[in-house]
C-alpha cells in the first residue's frame, strides 16, 4: 500500500486529501488550524484519517505562511549590504502613485530599515564587467555590523548581479566568515532581472522569510516522525510545482501563493475530467476567497505579487486573487451607518457567533445559518453543532441599529460579500477583455458552493461545477501536481544584432541549470524543458513572452524568425495589432522544467437510480423568501441525475445552494454541473 497524501492548512481549517495508489480510493478529512503551532494541525488531521502512518510515501503541503508573514510584519526586518550610492533605492522607489492628487498618500515602508541598510563599494556594468572590485574590508565591516545589530537575514543586491554576480557571490561568503549564523538571500539568485527596484525589493522580501518559513518548515518536519510518518515531504511552490522541504527554505519566496495554487491544479483537473477548459476557479474558505482564471487549459501565470500598491515582490506563480472573503469575514457598521463586510475574520477562535465559542460579532456563516441555507446539526458531517439561536442575536444586533430584521440583515451580508467576490472575479476577466459568459465557474472551499450561483448570475456566466471533495479541494489540488522549476537570465539583444553563439550560450546554460536544480529540489526522473523568450518591440517598456524556437538546443537565425512570428502573432492577440518589420527586442529568456508525477485516477460511480431527499426545510430566497426547500445527502446522488431547485445538497465538509429554476446534472464521477437561471 503506497499512499500520496496532501495537506492544506489555511486560517480556519487544515484540510487533507489521500489518494491510495493500490486501491484507487481516495479520503478526505479536515481538522482546525492551529495558527503558531502549525505541526499540531498537521498532526491533528494525519490523526483524523485513520491510516497506517507508515504506508505515506508522499506529503505534499501547501500554506500561506509566506503570504501572512509579509502582510503582518510581525517579524524582525532584514538588513541590506547594497552597491554605494543605492541603499535608498528601496525608499525612493517609483515615479507613480496610487493616488494622483492625495498630497496625505505615504509610499509603502519597504522591508528594511534605513539604518540597517549598508553600502560597500563595488561596481559592474550593463556587460558585467567589473569596474570597481568589491571592497573587502568595507564588506567584512558591513556583515561585522549586520553582526552586532543582531539580523540573521541579510539580503545582498548589487548593480547588474544578473549579468556577473561575482561580487555577490564573494559577498556571502565574507559574511559566512564574519557571521556563521546569517542567512542570505543573493539578488541574482532570487530575482536574476533588470530594474533595480523590483530585484532589490523581492530580495528584501526574500530575506525577511528565511528564517521564519526555514523554522515552519522545520516545525512540521519534526513533527512527523513522531507518529510514524517517513514519506517524502514536499512543499507546494507558487508557480504549481513541487519542492523538496528542505530545498524550499532556500528560497522562500517562491512559497507566496502556495496554498490557494492547490485549488487552481484541482480545478485543470477536474476541467480536463469533465472536457471544460475556460474555467475560473474560485475557493471560498473560512478567511479569503481566491479566484484564479483558466483559459484553454493552461492557468494564467504571472510573475508579479504586490504585497500592498508600490510594493512588489517577483516569483513565477500561478496568477490567483485573494480577497478577505470568506465565511468567517466579519460584518460591521461603518462610521457613516452602512453596512459593510470583510476583510477582517473570526477565523477559528473565537470564530462565528454560532460557533458557540466567544465570538458574538455576525458573519458571513452566521448569515447563511439564519437563512436557513446551513444546517446547524450537520455542519463538519455533524462534527460540530452549531447554534442558529446565536446567528440571529447577532445578526439582530446589527438590525437594532440599522432597522433591519434579522433576516433582512443576513441577506444584506450575503448580498454584500457576493459583491465584493464578484469583483474580485472581474479582475481577472472582464478587466482582461475576457467574457466570463465563455467560462465555468468552478467552485469549492467550504463555504464557496452557498455563493456560487448567485455569482454566476451576477457575472453572467451560466454554468457552475461543483466537483467532488469540494471541502478540501486544494489538498487534493496538492496531489495532482508536478515538480517544476523556473530559471531565467535577463539578455539585451535586438532582432537586427543578434550574437547566435552567445544566445546559444545562454539557452543551454539556463537547460543545465534548470535540470542540475529539479534534481536538487528532489526529481529523480527525466524532466520536459520549456523554453519561453519575453520581447518587446524596439522602445516598448514591457515585454510578451512567448515560446523560443530552438534546432538541437541552438539558437541560430531560422529559429529567430520563427520567434519573431510567435511573438507578433501573441501581439496581436492581445494588443489587436502587431508592426511588421519593426525591431523586436530580446528582454529575458527563461527554461522551465517539468518533472511529470503521476496524476491519481478516479475511478467512475456506479450507476444508480434516481435521487431522494432526506428532508425538507424552510429556506430563505432573497428572489422569493422563505421556501419550502430540498434537502439532499451529496453521497446519495446517483451518476446522471437531476434535480430542479429550490435546493441544498449537503455533504461532511460543504453545502451546496440551488437556487429556484437553475438545474443539477450528477456526472459519472459524482460532480455537479448547475445550469444557472438567468436573470
Amino acid at each position: 500500500m503506497a499512499v500520496r497524501m496532501g495537506i492544506d492548512i489555511g486560517g480556519t481549517f487544515t484540510d487533507l486529501a489521500l489518494f491510495d495508489e493500490e486501491s484507487g480510493h481516495v479520503r478526505v478529512t479536515k481538522a482546525a488550524s492551529t495558527p503558531g503551532e502549525p505541526h499540531r494541525a498537521v498532526n491533528d488531521v494525519i490523526g483524523r484519517a485513520a491510516i497506517d502512518n507508515s504506508t505515506i510515501r508522499d506529503l505534499v503541503h501547501g500554506t500561506t505562511v509566506a503570504t501572512n508573514a509579509l502582510l503582518e510584519r510581525k517579524h524582525q526586518l532584514p538588513g541590506l549590504i547594497t552597491t554605494r550610492g543605492f541603499s535608498d533605492m528601496v525608499f525612493i522607489q517609483r515615479m507613480n502613485r496610487k493616488h494622483h492628487y492625495d498630497l496625505q498618500w505615504d509610499k509603502p515602508i519597504p522591508f528594511a530599515e534605513r539604518r540597517h541598510c549598508l553600502e560597500v563599494d563595488e561596481r559592474c556594468n550593463y556587460k558585467g564587467e567589473v569596474i570597481e572590485p568589491l571592497d573587502e574590508e568595507g564588506a567584512r565591516e558591513a556583515a561585522r555590523r549586520l553582526r552586532d545589530e543582531g539580523l540573521s537575514d541579510i539580503a545582498v543586491c548589487f548593480l547588474f548581479s544578473y549579468v556577473n554576480p561575482a561580487n555577490e557571490l564573494r559577498m556571502r561568503e565574507i559574511i559566512a566568515d564574519e557571521y556563521p549564523g546569517a542567512r542570505v538571500s543573493l539578488s541574482h539568485e532570487v530575482y536574476p532581472r533588470w530594474r533595480e527596484y523590483d530585484r532589490m525589493s523581492t530580495t528584501l522580501a526574500d530575506a525577511f522569510l528565511k528564517t521564519l518559513v526555514g523554522e515552519y518548515i522545520e516545525d512540521v518536519a519534526n513533527g512527523l516522525a513522531p507518529i510514524g510518518v517517513d514519506a517524502n515531504f514536499l512543499m507546494m511552490k507558487s508557480n504549481g510545482g513541487l519542492v523538496d522541504h528542505r530545498a524550499a527554505s532556500a528560497k522562500p519566496v517562491d512559497l507566496l501563493v502556495s496554498g490557494p495554487v492547490g485549488g487552481v491544479l484541482s480545478a485543470l483537473y477536474f476541467g480536463s475530467l469533465v472536457g471544460r477548459q475556460n474555467l475560473i476557479s474560485m475557493d471560498m474558505g473560512g478567511t479569503s476567497f481566491d479566484v484564479s482564471l483558466i483559459e484553454g487549459g493552461e492557468a494564467n501565470r504571472t510573475a508579479e505579487f504586490e504585497i500592498e500598491w508600490g510594493l512588489p515582490v517577483y516569483a513565477p506563480m500561478v496568477d490567483v486573487r485573494t480577497i478577505g472573503a470568506g465565511g468567517g469575514s466579519v460584518a460591521w457598521i461603518d462610521k457613516g451607518g452602512l453596512l459593510r463586510v470583510g476583510p477582517r475574520s473570526a477565523g477559528a477562535n473565537p470564530g462565528p457567533a454560532c460557533y458557540r465559542r466567544g465570538g458574538t460579532e455576525a458573519t458571513v456563516t452566521d448569515a447563511n445559518v439564519a437563512l436557513g441555507r446551513i444546517n446547524p446539526d450537520s455542519f463538519f458531517g455533524g462534527e460540530m453543532q452549531l447554534d442558529a439561536a446565536a446567528a440571529r442575536t447577532a445578526l439582530g444586533r446589527l438590525g437594532d441599529e440599522l432597522d433591519m430584521t434579522p433576516e433582512e440583515v443576513a441577506t444584506a451580508v450575503v448580498d454584500l460579500v457576493d459583491f465584493n467576490m464578484v469583483n474580485a472575479i472581474r479582475l481577472v476577466s472582464i478587466d482582461r477583455g475576457l467574457d466570463p459568459r465563455d467560462f465555468t465557474l468552478v467552485s469549492f472551499g467550504g463555504a464557496c458552493s452557498l455563493h456560487a450561483n448567485a455569482l454566476a448570475r451576477i457575472i453572467g456566466a451560466r454554468d457552475v461545477l461543483v466537483p467532488v471533495y469540494q471541502g478540501v479541494f486544494s489538498a487534493f489540488g496538492l496531489m495532482t501536481a508536478d515538480m517544476r522549476v523556473d530559471e531565467s537570465v535577463t539578455t539585451s539583444f535586438r532582432s537586427d544584432l543578434v550574437d547566435f553563439e552567445r544566445a546559444t550560450e545562454l539557452v543551454r546554460r539556463l537547460r543545465d541549470t534548470a535540470l542540475q536544480r529539479i534534481a536538487t529540489e528532489g526529481y529523480t526522473g527525466t524532466p520536459v524543458l520549456e523554453p519561453t523568450v519575453e520581447m518587446r518591440y524596439s522602445g516598448q517598456n514591457y515585454g510578451t513572452s512567448v515560446v523560443l524556437s530552438l534546432s538541437d538546443w541552438a539558437f541560430g537565425p531560422e529559429n529567430l524568425a520563427e520567434t519573431i512570428d510567435r511573438f507578433e502573432s501573441e501581439h496581436r492577440r492581445l494588443y489587436g495589432y502587431d508592426i511588421p518589420g519593426e525591431i523586436v527586442e530580446l528582454v529575458l529568456f527563461t527554461m522551465t522544467a517539468v518533472g511529470v508525477n503521476e496524476d491519481p485516477g478516479l475511478a467512475p460511480l456506479p450507476p444508480g437510480g434516481s435521487a431522494s431527499p432526506i428532508d425538507e426545510r424552510p429556506v430563505y430566497f432573497s428572489e422569493a423568501g422563505w421556501v419550502p426547500t430540498r434537502i439532499y445527502r451529496r453521497e446519495q446522488l446517483p451518476p446522471g441525475a437531476e434535480l430542479v431547485g429550490p435546493a441544498v445538497i449537503e455533504e461532511a465538509m460543504s453545502t451546496t445552494l440551488v437556487h429556484p429554476g437553475e438545474q443539477v446534472d450528477v456526472d459519472d464521477y459524482g460532480n455537479l454541473l448547475i445550469h444557472v437561471a438567468p436573470t
